[in-house]
């Protein structure tokens, strides 16, 4: 049963002859007959009594009627709800990001936004880039901001650079080095060190630097979560090489590091092969336009 058949046989019910229905489709008479008497013989009763030229309902055909008119009024209303979910002022965009971006970038990217499309609603999700990615590729988000990863199991994902994040030495407040303005990655070298675990992007930073400062590092302690390592950090149970704080904190102090490579690009990501609804492509544009013009 296709769409177009209800259609015309709603026409032919308003109309009550197929020639009015057929001019009020802009079709032919014989397209409107053979879809009305395709949707008769899939049914499997007659609709209409035919008197001459007059196609009148039967009581078969008046119940069926008022069911097919329910179920076009309920898609008439899916469809005006689709368009708002998905229009620039007041849709919704599904938006994945890296729990590091969740403190500051994120919500001064959603505050711009918010500047101009104050009826713009948004499902957030938190999760580590590979998840994130799998989200994106299934369909469960629109966009999302984390590294540039390759896409080889889904392909289609297209990344837009936004900016690099630094990695900053970070120290309790007594470690001789808190004071400093700056200093080189080797001065870390023999420090117990707080690392994230190896599935982090940070992490696999990190151990690039070290070979490239031929160190071999002592991990004192491994983790997930960062505000975790902070405190271990401020605990004085080793020193980190982690994105600096959005709100600063009274217990540990993060140094500049002289090495450019200690960076992690931040980048926002969608399907190339697949629709980007209005919302998500307005807020993809917002947050483009907050780093630099698009490339």
């Amino acid at each position: 049963m296709e769409l177009y058949q209800l259609r015309y046989f709603q026409m032919v019910a308003e109309c009550g002859t197929l020639r009015e229905a057929a001019e009020q489709l802009a079709v032919s008479q014989s397209a409107v007959s053979r879809a009305v008497a395709m949707l008769e013989s899939e049914i499997g009763v007659e609709l209409f009594t035919r008197r001459g030229r007059a196609n009148e309902l039967n009581r078969f055909g008046k119940a069926f009627l008022r069911a097919s008119l329910a179920t076009r009024r309920g898609l008439e209303t899916a469809v005006v709800a689709v368009r708002e979910l998905a229009g620039v002022d007041a849709g919704t965009v599904a938006l994945g990001f890296l729990n590091t971006l969740g403190v500051a970038t994120v919500p001064r990217l959603i505050r711009r936004h918010h500047d101009r499309y104050p009826g713009a609603r948004f499902e957030l999700r938190q999760a580590a880039g590979p998840s994130l990615l799998s989200d994106l590729a299934t369909g469960a988000i629109d966009l999302c901001m984390c590294y540039p990863m390759t896409f080889d199991e889904w392909p289609g994902v297209k990344w837009h650079h936004l900016f690099d994040l630094r990695l900053y030495a970070v120290v309790d407040r007594d470690h001789p080095l808190a004071k400093r303005k700056v200093i080189g990655f080797e001065e870390l070298a023999g420090q117990p060190f707080v690392a994230l675990d190896r599935d982090n992007a940070i992490r696999r930073i990190f151990d690039d630097a070290c070979a490239r400062h031929s160190m071999t590092p002592t991990i004192a302690f491994e983790g997930s979560a960062v505000p975790t390592l902070r405190g271990l950090i401020s605990a004085r149970l080793g020193v980190g090489v982690l994105p600096r704080s959005a709100t600063p904190q009274p217990d540990i102090a993060e140094i500049p590091i002289d090495d450019k490579e200690l960076a992690r690009p931040i980048a926002i990501g969608w399907m190339s092969n697949r629709f980007l609804p209005p919302s998500a492509a307005a807020f993809r544009d917002t947050a483009i336009a907050a780093y630099g013009m698009p490339e």
